[in-house]
């Protein structure tokens, strides 16, 4: 959410304030200043204009005086992301109070509407409910009204889920640490629950918070499953989730009521009513919600409910009553009456349930969880923001590959899906995002047709449609230098501390809690040192920004990961495993060294240039200073005899100087033993040669072999030895499980095993060309013994 103060043009009264998401557009932010009670003009047609002149705001005095709006941007883009028109959170600045009491207090967006307008408020008309009158304080009256309502009188929570049963019939993947801490949150509230009062702080609500996706509503369809882990008896709980969408969008009605009231008919309707009486949800609000419903309270309704179910257990035991609220950003949108029009409708709401959490006011326990998104810098006063005090954030992170293949698994209609090569790229683009991949799976399994096999066609139609509806809009909500920091991070091998900052007043604890990446702690390293993930949908997507980024380092690193697009993935099907195995390799050295530069660094030692690889402490001291780098395939073999300036694979009239630095080489198919070679220059000026072989070692990967690979990599250029030119030897190893413990790795060497490829790789390590693909149809056994893991009588 952003603060924005607003001030009509040519009238003389003070600056007002609306709250809105930034990923929200001008159109919202027009009809929100229509509906705030300082705007006079609620039926104008007004225009907006970013207060600012000369890159910085107009202060409240200034903005007195200002009767054109020349020079200002015009906000006429009604679609427009209000953080694409420079009114995100960052853009804002703050005054010290003694510069707003004299009046220096900043606007950020000036209204100017026709000169014909009246400048009195005219009275929008609020609709009313129009149902019968009930006795709101009679439990007995309350119930009857509503049965009198209901189908079936002894039915409740008829339509128990969200979400549709496809959705349903995939298994929870990766949310342990979310459950876990939910059921910690419910056994305080039920530990609490017999006192008279209790502190906010110990009854704190569960809050599901990130991008749309991320599963946010299938955590709250999981509130059976974290009720059963506590060992409640089933019988003794009942679940409802109130929505904000998909039929339950804010009526005209609610605006004419607190938000206590307008909730509680919502829960109401949703327990007793939902696909049990003959009016949808909208119908039922607008003809049958009783004309008194705005004196309704929370604590009644949930009374009413207790009382049903008291009905049907006719027994005296402790009940509870799960209650989740999705998509809580639209409450805003309900437009309904403040108690104080400086606190938002959604805390008025949180209270309202933490305040009865607090009070033994019944034998039902509510358990309530809360989800929605919070994309973007969360300020101090979101309800998913950890300082506030009566909610909890559940860790919800973006799935790692391993746990997005668990999902297609674990149903078997689904799990031959994986069978298909394109099916599992197109998982890993979409990767980390729940929904983007059950929507996807979803759409080629319907166009599937049985006996036949899949067509590619269809699956790259369902793939376009998945990155259309969901990946492209993620992706436009972010700004671009933040989105290629975070990529950069990503892939440049750096650890991050969770509480340092990202930018601005943005911690990386913050874009982890908003969905945006993964911080994995890295366990070969101090406490507190974490690798970034992202989707690869990220990395995708920047390098088809190059053109627009702002700085040379940027736009280098947009096309090295563009490189991998146009070198690796587009090419997966038409080479061999192990040629895409090598591109790739060389591809990734472009990115992490582009990806530094971005972050500015211009010298790094080893250690951070091949982090996870084996080397000896010297090896890893060595220092080199880094230059923007591309591949490019030669038509030469490297060797002895290979000369400064080689031709490039497919025009031999083209050379290269490899040597100066920028190039990252794939020897040519006949080249033996390396497969990548580049230069770099150390501190001094010396130049630092890099060669590179890719290895499929079957079976355990021994001291003996790394020692033979190392060894065939000894020869460098002749005229590299005679100007004293290091030569640094690597063999990369992605396929076996290594026995290396107490292999001591010569100075001037590195090795990468599969164990560690993970770390080497960072967000690359799931990429289909990390590794060479094993052919499980033809095979030997000692290769397919690589495949899976467990000990040698295991496996065999």
């Amino acid at each position: 959410m952003v603060k924005l103060f607003c001030a009509v043009v040519g009238e003389q009264g003070s600056a007002f304030s609306v709250k809105i998401d930034a990923s929200e557009s001008v159109d919202d932010l027009r009809n929100m200043i229509r509906d705030h009670p300082q705007f006079g003009h609620p039926n104008s047609k007004m225009e907006l204009f970013l207060a600012k002149k000369g890159g910085a705001w107009l202060t409240e005095n200034e903005v007195k005086g200002v009767s054109d709006t020349s020079g200002l941007k015009h906000l006429d883009a009604a679609r427009a992301k209000l953080r694409r028109v420079g009114l995100s959170e960052e853009k804002m600045v703050e005054v010290d109070e003694d510069d707003e009491a004299a009046g220096n207090g900043l606007v950020n967006v000036l209204v100017v509407v026709p000169s014909d307008d009246v400048v009195v408020p005219v009275s929008v008309p609020v609709a009313v409910p129009t149902g019968p009158e009930v006795d709101l304080r009679s439990c007995d009256h309350l119930l009857a009204f509503l049965e009198s309502e209901m189908k079936n009188k002894a039915a409740i929570v008829s339509r128990p889920h969200i979400l549709a049963q496809e959705s349903l019939e995939f298994r929870l993947v990766g949310r342990e640490q979310a459950i876990e801490t939910a059921s910690k949150c419910f056994k305080n509230i039920i530990t609490h629950a017999s006192r008279t009062a209790s502190d906010r702080i110990k009854v704190a609500m569960p809050v599901c918070s990130g991008i749309s996706g991320l599963g946010k509503t299938r955590m709250l369809e999981e509130g059976g499953t974290i009720l059963e882990r506590m060992k409640l008896n089933p019988n003794h709980v009942a679940r409802v989730i109130v929505p904000y969408f998909n039929g339950f969008s804010p009526q005209s009605v609610e605006r004419s009521m607190p938000i206590e009231a307008s909730f509680s008919w919502r829960l109401l309707y949703r327990f007793f009513l939902d696909m049990n009486c003959d009016r949808e949800f909208d119908e039922w609000f607008e003809l049958r919600l009783p004309r008194n419903g705005a004196q309704l309270k929370l604590k009644r309704a949930v009374r009413v409910i207790e009382r049903k179910l008291r009905d049907k257990l006719q027994e005296p035991a402790t009940l509870y009553l799960y209650l989740g609220v999705d998509e809580y950003q639209k409450i805003e949108k309900i437009g309904a009456q403040r108690k104080d029009p400086n606190t938002s409708l959604l805390r008025e709401l949180v209270e309202a349930i933490g305040a009865l959490l607090c009070l033994k006011s019944s034998s039902l326990v509510l358990l309530p969880m809360f989800a929605g998104t919070d994309l973007g810098v969360i300020e101090s006063s979101s309800i998913a923001n950890s300082s506030y005090y009566v909610t909890e954030r559940l860790p919800m992170y973006l799935l790692s590959m391993d746990q997005v293949f668990s999902i297609v698994e674990s149903n078997s209609s689904y799990a031959g899906l994986l069978s298909h090569a394109q099916i599992c790229r197109d998982l890993f683009v979409l990767g980390g995002v729940p929904r983007w991949v059950v929507e996807y799976l979803t759409a080629v399994k319907n166009t599937c047709v049985q006996g036949e096999p899949v067509n590619l066609d269809n699956i790259n139609k369902c793939f376009v449609a998945v990155w259309t509806k969901y990946v492209a809009y993620f992706l436009r909500s972010l700004e671009t230098p933040q989105l290629v920091r975070l990529a950069a991070f990503a892939v440049s091998g750096q650890t991050v501390d969770p509480h340092d900052t990202f930018h601005g007043k943005l911690k990386w604890s913050r874009l982890r809690d908003s969905s945006l990446c993964l911080l994995i702690p890295r366990t070969s390293s101090k406490s507190g040192e974490h690798d970034v993930r992202v989707p690869y949908a990220l990395l995708e997507n920047i390098g088809s920004r190059g053109a627009k980024l702002a700085t040379d380092a940027e736009r280098n690193f947009a096309s090295a990961l563009n490189d991998i697009r146009n070198m690796v993935d587009s090419t997966l099907f038409d080479l061999q495993p192990w040629q895409s195995w090598e591109i790739f390799g060389a591809c990734f050295y472009a990115v992490r060294i582009n990806a530094l530069l971005a972050l500015g660094y211009s010298t790094v030692t080893l250690r951070d240039l091949l982090p996870g690889t084996l080397m000896s402490d010297e090896t890893s001291g060595i220092s080199v200073k880094l230059a923007p780098s591309r591949v490019i395939r030669c038509a030469g073999a490297f060797g002895a005899s290979t000369p400064p300036l080689i031709p490039r694979k497919g025009n031999r009239l083209e050379t290269i100087d490899w040597t100066s630095g920028g190039y990252i080489v794939v020897n040519d198919d006949g080249g033996a033993c390396v497969d990548i070679f580049f230069a770099l220059k150390d501190t001094t000026g010396r130049v630092v040669v890099f060669v590179d072989q890719r290895k499929r070692q079957f079976g355990k990967f021994e001291p003996s072999h790394a020692k033979a690979y190392l060894g065939k990599l000894s020869v460098c250029p002749d005229f590299l030895v005679a100007s004293g030119a290091r030569l640094v030897r690597g063999v990369m190893n992605c396929v076996s499980p290594s026995n290396l413990a107490t292999y001591v790795v010569p100075d001037d060497c590195f090795v990468l095993s599969r164990a560690e490829t993970e770390q080497f790789h960072g967000t690359l390590a799931y990429h289909p060309a990390c590794s060479p693909v094993i052919s499980i149809n033809s095979a030997c056994k000692t290769a397919l013994k690589t495949v899976f893991q467990g000990d040698a009588k295991e496996v065999d």
